[in-house]
């Protein structure tokens, strides 16, 4: 890839999105379904070719509230946590694709939050991984890496007023979750 185009990708993570991006309301269930769809060769076709198996798991929460949000980049980042957990299992394993419903801790702005998360049961990061692995151009995939998928996702967080929580075990798997607020409803 040449050095304009990263630079233009750069400054997608920095700036605000223009009005063109207006938040409508996103079902983050309806978006999990579609990128496993859209990630299906990478979990599933590429590895049954090196006799590697992939399962992938969906746990959805029931009756999830819509959440304002710009759906294509909301689906973006989750298919490049789907990718990334896919690269960490290079001789197969479980993914899970979960949402839940978490309680607002006391009465606030946020009516509770919803948790989407991304675990794999694959290679897991170091401490200096784990810390470095959302700076642009940080990769542990050598030139397959661009080292620009965790930090777009950090962009897309950032424009949602979301926060992003990686857990990671080495040897044991990783689990980045995204949590989104939900919005009180303004009285009818």
């Amino acid at each position: 890839e040449g050095i304009a185009a990263t630079v233009t990708r750069m400054r997608e993570f920095y700036r605000p999105r223009a009005a063109e991006s207006a938040q409508l309301p996103v079902q983050l269930n309806t978006v999990a379904l579609q990128v496993i769809d859209l990630t299906h060769a990478r979990w599933d076709g590429m590895p049954r070719e090196r006799g590697h198996v992939i399962t992938v798991r969906t746990d959805l929460a029931a009756d999830l509230p819509a959440i304002p949000g710009v759906e294509s980049e909301i689906r973006e980042a989750m298919v490049n946590l789907v990718l990334n957990a896919a690269d960490a299992m290079p001789s197969g394993g479980t993914l899970t694709l979960r949402t839940k419903l978490l309680p607002a801790p006391h009465q606030g702005a946020n009516a509770g939050y919803i948790e989407v998360s991304v675990a794999d049961t694959g290679v897991g990061m170091n401490d200096e991984v784990r810390r470095r692995c959302m700076e642009p151009f940080f990769t542990t995939k050598g030139e397959r890496g661009s080292g620009l998928g965790l930090a777009s996702v950090y962009g897309v967080v950032r424009r949602h007023g979301a926060e992003i929580d990686i857990r990671s075990v080495q040897g044991r798997g990783t689990t980045v979750s995204l949590i989104f607020p939900v919005p009180v409803a303004p009285e009818a």
